[in-house]
Parts: structure tokens; sequence; C-alpha cells
């Protein structure tokens, strides 16, 4: 589960990198606008009271 996170971590760095260059298109931002919801939208799942838990233990 922790693997899982930091590379889904390590995706969604990669994508507002992306987001922080000048030379994209409208469309290139909107796609990746679209890929890192669902990124967090995948770390806000699984970063649920159980993965909370996880960590403290």
């Amino acid at each position: 589960m922790i693997a899982e996170l930091g590379t889904e971590c390590l995706k969604v760095q990669a994508l507002v990198n992306q987001l922080q260059l000048t030379s994209l298109t409208a469309n290139q931002q909107a796609e990746i606008l679209v890929e890192l919801l669902a990124g967090v939208v995948h770390l806000h799942n699984h970063c649920d009271e159980d993965f909370q838990t996880l960590i403290t233990e």
C-alpha cells in the first residue's frame, strides 16, 4: 500500500511540474488537469482512516 502511495505521489508531482511549463496548449493543460484530478482522487481514497492508523502504528 505504501509503495502504491509513493508511486501515485510521484505521478502527481510530475503532473504538477508539467503544468508549470509555459509552452502548453489549452488542450494539453486540460489533459494534465484531468490526470491530476484522477491522481488526487486516488490519493484521497488511499489516505483514509485505516491508512492513517497504519502509519501511526
